[in-house]
């Protein structure tokens, strides 16, 4: 094997081991920004009714 291809196994290999990884941070943040957007549209939608029913 020459060094390009050992470079190429070698980046793969990088990227296999790192893309599980940034789910595992990335997933609490990511359903907590979820859910607040989800209750912020709720109340603004809870507010519009409010206000046509006056």
């Amino acid at each position: 094997m020459d060094l390009k291809t050992l470079n190429r196994i070698d980046k793969l290999g990088r990227l296999k081991s790192r893309g599980p990884q940034t789910p595992k941070w990335l997933k609490p943040y990511h359903l907590l920004f979820i859910a607040f957007l989800i209750i912020f549209l709720f109340g603004a939608f809870i507010k519009l009714l409010e206000q046509n029913h006056i």
